[in-house]
């Protein structure tokens, strides 16, 4: 029953996850290719004095991307659930609710982490052809509050749609926009270093979060 159940939900985000995955390369990519195009029009020195003087980031553009795939990949997931009441027909299935919802958010998050480790590796990789493995280090420390946001976005949009309380859904869609934006106040290199901990354990709560709306749908009937 539960392979059955993953392969669902693979059937459902497949599409969605490609795209993700393509978009996810092609922003490596043009990273990349613009950090070479800097050492080709620039002086070494003076990009370092950008980077290590002035504390520019010279990765900014995929700030914004893991919490974007995030809401994606939630969407794409349990959106369907929603419409025509196929989520209450699914708490029907002979697999406890919360059992359900695990797995659907459990691979959900895999997928999305995918994505992340595939950032992850592809930020150190690119730091790391022009700069010394300490930069190279620094740079993935500063992106992880970033790659922190993909979870905080995928669970935050995933709570809120399952959610039966209309009233509930906003209230949801607005402490994941404001977490969300707590995560991206960064402007230098590694500022969140010493809160880190706290919020991946703030972001953590969200896992048995997700159980709520199950436990309300059938309470309802």
């Amino acid at each position: 029953m539960l392979g059955a159940i993953i392969l669902k939900e693979w059937l459902k985000i497949r599409w969605v996850w490609g795209a993700a995955l393509l978009v996810h390369l092609g922003m490596l990519v043009y990273l990349l290719l613009a950090m070479r195009h800097q050492f080709q029009v620039e002086h070494s020195e003076m990009i370092w004095y950008w980077a290590f003087e002035l504390r520019r980031l010279l990765y900014t553009q995929i700030q914004y991307l893991p919490a974007l795939t995030g809401a994606v990949i939630a969407a794409a997931q349990f959106g369907p659930e929603m419409l025509g009441g196929r989520f209450r027909l699914s708490l029907h299935l002979p697999v406890r609710g919360d059992l359900l919802v695990w797995c659907w958010v459990g691979f959900g998050a895999l997928m999305g982490g995918l994505l992340a480790l595939l950032d992850g590796a592809g930020l150190y990789w690119i730091i790391s052809i022009w700069f010394p493995r300490e930069a190279a280090e620094s740079a993935l420390l500063t992106a992880l509050p970033w790659l922190l946001g993909g979870w905080v976005a995928y669970f935050g949009a995933t709570l809120a749609l399952l959610e039966p309380s209309r009233a509930r859904r906003p209230v949801y869609a607005g402490l994941t926009l404001a977490f969300l934006a707590l995560l991206d106040q960064g402007h230098g290199y590694q500022e969140y270093d010493r809160i880190m901990p706290q919020l991946t354990g703030l972001a953590l709560l969200l896992l048995p979060a997700v159980i709520l709306p199950a436990h309300r749908y059938r309470h309802r009937g």
